[in-house]
């Protein structure tokens, strides 16, 4: 890490303990922070820190190897950072560690800054396509919410690569191996997702969830989804770990490919049958809410685009 690099990282972690610990009147906003001493071990390598729920919060994994730990999703900021460095090292006094995100969203990816400079990142190239046309801008539409997220934010950075890879790529961590797979574009253009081979454990990113599906990127899509999808099913899965909501199976993975696919049969029906645009998103929109009610929030206006973006992609 050069000098300048450093000394903003210890400035943003800094800044961000010290808010957070004295607090301001002028925010009464809780600070969005990884729980401490909170990791739940789901199988003989993995731990999982929850997001319970809370925004802002990604589900943190760690894997824990014989020689190294891999850390997925470090998190909002360097504070976020800093603790999900603390709870891999409770966990293990591996001195290897690796760094990953399963996409460029802030949340996920912005909290890489505050691991040692020894440490490993590794991207796929088109995660780093993401970071180079995107930059800070979905950072900086965070840090304008909130106070309080704009300090989480203060000395935030894209930590560089030291590896990156096209498609695939995998580590040994001592015993257990993480197979790395670009399976983008989907919720972003930079979508991986991480197979803990010999504990049958997928973390998904955005990719499937149990919530509604975003389509949060220029490149995302009905079809480009549905083919992400298509190539995570082969993967031998016990437990599927999103990047927010609850752990699940292989269902949750056949769960939007169901969306994805209903919302696009019924829109090539209905556009078939003469219905305008308008017709579509509505009638569509009334049949899915009632069905999805197990997805915990109001995905009314998240159904009208995608369905809008069926339309378009629908000959």
């Amino acid at each position: 890490m050069n000098p300048k690099r450093m000394l903003a990282a210890l400035a943003g972690i800094a800044s961000a303990i010290c808010w957070i610990a004295a607090g301001r009147a002028q925010s009464t906003d809780p600070a969005p922070l990884i729980e401490q001493d909170d990791a739940l071990k789901i199988s003989d390598h993995v731990y999982v820190i929850l997001d319970d729920g809370r925004r802002y919060i990604p589900n943190v994994g760690i894997v824990v190897g014989d020689r190294a730990t891999l850390v997925i999703d470090p998190g909002l900021g360097l504070a976020n950072g800093e603790i999900v460095l603390g709870e891999a090292r409770k966990l293990s006094d591996n001195d290897e560690i690796y760094v990953v995100s399963t996409h460029y969203h802030s949340e996920h990816d912005l909290g890489a800054g505050a691991f040692p400079e020894d440490a490993t990142m590794i991207r796929s190239r088109d995660q780093q396509q993401d970071i180079e046309e995107f930059r800070m801008s979905h950072a900086e539409r965070f840090a304008q919410r909130t106070e309080t997220l704009a300090n989480l934010l203060e000395g935030a950075y894209f930590r560089p690569a030291d590896v990156f890879f096209d498609d695939e790529y995998s580590v040994d961590l001592g015993g257990v191996t993480v197979h790395m797979h670009a399976v983008g574009p989907a919720h972003t253009r930079g979508d991986t997702v991480f197979f803990v081979e010999e504990d049958r454990v997928l973390f998904t990113g955005d990719v499937a969830m149990r919530r509604y599906p975003r389509l949060a990127s220029p490149s995302s899509g009905i079809a480009v989804w549905l083919e992400a999808l298509e190539a995570i099913r082969s993967l031998d899965v016990d437990v599927v770990v999103p990047s927010h909501g609850p752990l699940g199976d292989a269902t949750v993975i056949d769960a939007y490919e169901e969306y994805f696919a209903t919302i696009q049969s019924r829109v090539g029906e209905l556009k078939t049958q003469g219905f305008s645009a308008d017709e579509i998103v509505q009638r569509l929109t009334s049949e899915l809410v009632p069905q999805l009610s197990d997805w915990q929030e109001n995905g009314t206006a998240i159904i009208e685009s995608t369905v809008r973006t069926a339309i378009d992609e629908t000959p």
